[in-house]
């Protein structure tokens, strides 16, 4: 039975390579080129028990951001705790938030991971099913995304571009449709009493210009599972290490121009945390100031082939994440009270 694979694609065509010469291309320090190999025989699927695992994860993550979903308009508020049990068991109304957030957002990080995994079954790279990460629901937004874990080289700087670029690009087709319904209904607000303040992406801002509704809004589901999807979409375009942004970067300029990229990007977050605490009380920046030291410092595995040209289509591509990235980069996300 484990050794039984569900037929999500077909096989790809093997490619013949020197194991101990190719090992060092390797996305997953726990796999040998050995591995590689047998993976490659074996075909693109994956088990029963690998996929229930996954199955498993996403059940978890709708409940934990369902839950979110319903309760995060209260904590805003900070209500007692008995207030807010008071309230979700006497209408049905924060399950319907609950429900609404929980689809909006997992549908964005769902079809994000999606055109990742797509990109590497088309080329023929060995990747697992999205791992989705769900926490409990007091501690956030009840998730902390999803990704793929890349278990095989990525031959050339064509199949790095594409794989890079069609997470973001995805994700971000659903993200406007669901950017304009939740802005559409939302209510304006003029009293900016509450405890956190959400700042609005670009993209935000534009709409509810040519829609004419004001730019500080009242929370609802759909606005804000945008909202954290538009960050996690900008987040992950940053171009440093293995994030999105790192394999499109290097895919265009190469190693040492990622290398300089990334340098100064990084730098360039810690200024944003240290300005982002002082002005609006907002220590998050700090954090991902950390993470990008920590992938700058790991640095970008070599493609096989790292002379293939993209090609003008693929430079028109970089240039529409680039704008994906402008309208989605919150360089303060939110201010604290």
């Amino acid at each position: 039975m484990a050794d039984l694979k569900l037929p999500f694609f077909s096989k790809p065509q093997e490619k013949s390579f020197e194991q101990e010469e190719n090992n060092r291309f390797f996305y997953s320090n726990d796999e040998s080129a050995t591995s590689y190999v047998l993976s490659l025989n074996s075909g693109l699927g994956v088990t029963p028990r690998q996929f229930i695992f996954h199955l498993f994860l996403f059940i978890a993550t709708v409940v934990t951001t369902t839950i979110s979903g319903a309760i995060f308009p209260y904590l805003l508020q900070e209500l007692e705790i008995e207030e807010v049990i008071r309230i979700l068991t006497s209408s049905w109304v924060p399950i319907t938030n609950g429900l609404l957030f929980s689809f909006t957002l997992l549908t964005i990080l769902f079809t994000h991971e999606l055109g990742h995994y797509i990109a590497c079954r088309y080329y023929g790279v060995v990747a697992t099913l999205p791992y989705f990460i769900p926490i409990p629901p007091p501690l956030g937004i009840g998730t902390l995304g999803a990704f793929i874990k890349i278990q095989s080289p990525i031959y050339t700087r064509k199949a790095l571009f594409d794989i890079g670029i069609s997470g973001p690009l995805a994700g971000f087709v659903f993200a406007i449709p669901a950017a304009i319904a939740g802005i559409y209904n939302a209510k304006p607000i003029t009293d900016s009493a509450l405890a956190i303040n959400f700042n609005s992406p670009l993209l935000f801002t534009l709409i509810s210009k040519a829609f004419g509704i004001e730019s500080h809004l009242a929370w609802n589901p759909i606005w804000f599972a945008c909202w954290v999807g538009l960050l996690a979409t900008a987040l992950n375009l940053l171009p440093v290490g293995q994030l999105d942004g790192g394999h499109v970067v290097y895919a265009l300029f190469g190693r040492k121009g990622h290398r300089s990229v990334a340098l100064v990007v990084t730098l360039a977050q810690a200024m944003i945390a240290y300005f982002a605490y002082i002005d609006s009380n907002w220590s998050g920046g700090f954090i991902y100031a950390i993470v990008l030291v920590v992938m700058f410092v790991m640095r970008h595995p070599q493609v096989v082939d790292e002379d293939e040209p993209l090609g003008i289509w693929r430079k028109i591509l970089a240039f529409i994440a680039l704008i994906v990235f402008i309208l989605s980069f919150m360089p303060v996300p939110l201010k604290i009270n």
